[in-house]
């Protein structure tokens, strides 16, 4: 991810939640916020993927959290900088029942509706 950075803090996570606006797919739910100090020199967003246990196991949790990733990489060049986002999967989606063609209609969709492209 060229133009991304990672979100650790669970301070920053409660932040996009509180102020952040939001976007529901079919599978997925996309929360962004803009970041709090955003400079047009050194602008790069923060991105983070979120599954819950509910998803099923380890291998499976991180196979949807595989798929997530690499649409935003895909999508990254095209989107506006200085944001902050945070791609949850719904509790009902199983790494076995989506496709990664499915996941990235959805997040493309969720990114349309946010008004994320440039």
């Amino acid at each position: 991810m060229k133009y991304t950075l990672k979100i650790k803090k669970n301070k920053v996570f409660k932040y996009i939640f509180k102020k952040g606006i939001y976007s529901k797919g079919d599978f997925v739910v996309v929360h962004i916020c803009k970041t709090k100090y955003f400079d047009e020199e050194i602008s790069n967003n923060f991105f983070a993927v979120c599954v819950s246990k509910k998803n099923g196991n380890s291998v499976k949790r991180n196979r949807l959290k595989r798929l997530a990733r690499e649409v935003y990489t895909q999508e990254e060049t095209r989107l506006k900088r200085g944001y902050n986002i945070v791609i949850i999967y719904k509790k009902e989606t199983l790494a076995d029942n989506v496709s990664f063609f499915d996941i990235k209609e959805d997040i493309k969709k969720c990114f349309e509706d946010l008004d994320l492209y440039e």
